[in-house]
Order: C-alpha cells, then structure tokens, then sequence
C-alpha cells in the first residue's frame, strides 16, 4: 500500500472559559468518533490530565472513544468525509484561552470540544502507526502498536506491552514498564522505577534514583535475550535477570547502588566486573574477585558483559 504521510492530532486540556455552556454538574459525557486512517499515520495525544490508552488493531482507521468529566461538553460541526484521513488536529484550550476547536486539513470535519474535569481516552491506531503521547499527570498505556512510540508522562506511569520496533518513554516520578520485546528502547526516569520484560535489539535504561530490573527472555527481532543493552542507575540498584545476545554487548552502571546478574548456567560471555568501595560476589564460577575486580569468561565468541560502580556491590550468579 502507498505510504501516506498521514497524521492525527489529539490535544485535550482541562478547563474552558467559565461563559461556556456546559452539561449537568452530575453528567458525564462520553464522545466516540471514527475515521479512516493510513497504516503508517503518525498519531499525536496531548492529555495532560486522565487516563490514556492506545490500543493498536488490523484496521486501516483510527477510533476516539472515552468519557468526560462532569461539566463538559462537545459540540461540532460537519463530519460527513470519508476518505483517507490526511491532517487533523484536535484543540482544547486551557482555561481561559478560549474554546477548543478540532479542525481537519484537506477535509470539512471542524469540530469544537470543550472540556472541564478530567478526559480518559482510548485510541485505536493501524499496528503500524507512529505514537506520540504526553501528559503531566496521566498514565499513558499502550497495546498491540509495531510502529514508533514516543511516551512522556511528568508523574504518570507508562506501560507498554507488544513488539513496538522503537520506543522513547520519559517520566520523572512515575514507574515504567515495557513487556513484549523492541528492536530499539530508551527509557529515562528521575525517581520512577524501570522494569524491562522481553527480548530486545537494542535496549537502554537510566534514572537516578530509581531501580532498574531487566528481565530478558524470548526471541525478539532476530534474536534472543538482549543483544545491546546499557543500564544505568546513580543511586538505585540495577537487575539483570534473563538471557545474553550471543555476541552481544550489556554494561550495567550504578554509583552507589547494587548491581546484580543472573543469567543461565550455559551463558556463554566474557565478564568484566569493578566496584571501588563494594564487594564483588561471583557464584557462577570459581573465579574469585581481587581488590573488587574481577575478569572471566565462560567461553569464547559470547557476549560482553561489563559492571561498574563506584561504592555498591557487584553479584553474578546462575539462574
């Protein structure tokens, strides 16, 4: 099918000017809209407040369906196109900025939302789309999407589940998780927790308080386990717990925190571990660490295997 440069803007803030009409106190409303869609469209979701769930499916079209808060309406004008939607922004002014407006470039869709209270959505998207989402205070979950995501939440939580080919995923103080496997990951948090689950490519991992566990398993792209992967803590401890990539490359990184390996018996792997002002504990072979370092291998042409820490512990053991 043609690739189509196609994409859907989603912004929904809290809050319309105080003169709006608007529904009971006690109603909640609820909106659902559909339109066709390129496989390949980028979608774009603003939510700073509420729940927000895409869901990806084998459908060349994209659905909005969710509930707003007491107090919120949605008005609109004409949506009688049908054909392959090629530009639409959706806008919903904070307070007093004005009314939202959602206007559809290269169509007659114009549609105003206004909304107060808070916005829980569920977008369903072609598997291929790309996905862009962010929100200050939302939990932002995503299902089922093989294209780009691109996830940014201030305090919510992210959770992904699937085989995006690549994923982003920033929050500061929220908890992320990515389950299925990727071709290439970065998720970066401040204080927020970091769990990993699948195989990936290529997979990265930082935060500066929070723990970062990685649970590695399965066949992912061409591979199993992980095949890069760079994990680094400042304060938090760091957990690998899985399958190594033969060939591939891991470093794990804490400045105080523990670091910790479990892998196979039969992993085959050159290890490389060095803690300054820890311990380093080795449980997978007889190898015994000198002055807090510690060099072996269990056979030659494996993966790469490099712990660092400045004063944290350093453990490597059979699963």
């Amino acid at each position: 099918m043609t690739r189509h440069s196609s994409w859907l803007v989603l912004v929904l803030a809290l809050g319309a000017r105080s003169g709006t009409a608007q529904a009971p106190p006690s109603r909640v409303n609820t909106i659902g809209e559909r339109w066709p869609f390129a496989p390949d469209g980028s979608v774009r979701i603003v939510n700073p407040s509420g729940r927000i769930r895409v869901i990806g499916w084998d459908r060349d079209s994209v659905t909005l369906t969710g509930m707003l808060g007491p107090g919120s309406k949605m008005d609109g004008g004409p949506m009688a196109h049908t054909g392959l939607v090629v530009g639409m922004k959706f806008f919903v002014d904070v307070r007093g900025r004005g009314p939202g407006r959602l206007a559809a470039a290269g169509t007659a869709s114009v549609r105003t939302l206004l909304v107060t209270g808070r916005a829980g959505l569920e977008v369903r998207v072609p598997r291929g789309a790309r996905v862009w989402v962010k929100s200050v205070s939302g939990d932002i979950d995503v299902v089922g999407v093989d294209g780009t995501l691109d996830l940014n939440s201030v305090v919510g939580a992210i959770h992904v589940v699937g085989t995006p080919a690549d994923v982003t995923a920033e929050t500061m103080g929220g908890p992320v998780e990515l389950a299925g496997g990727t071709g290439r990951a970065r998720v970066k948090t401040v204080s927020g927790g970091i769990l990993l689950r699948g195989a990936s490519v290529d997979l990265g991992a930082s935060t500066l308080s929070g723990t970062i566990v990685v649970r590695a398993a399965g066949w992912q792209r061409g591979g199993t386990g992980v095949q890069r992967g760079h994990f680094e803590s400042v304060t938090g401890d760091v957990r690998f717990d899985g399958e190594l990539g033969r060939g591939g490359i891991v470093e794990l990184e804490s400045q105080s925190g523990a670091i910790a390996l479990r892998v196979p018996g039969t992993t085959v792997a050159d290890f490389d571990l060095l803690t300054i002002g820890g311990s380093v504990t080795n449980r997978l072979t007889a190898d015994v660490a000198q002055r807090g370092a510690l060099r072996f291998s269990t056979g030659a042409g494996g993966a790469q295997v490099t712990a660092r820490s400045f004063k944290g512990s350093i453990s490597v053991e059979a699963k």
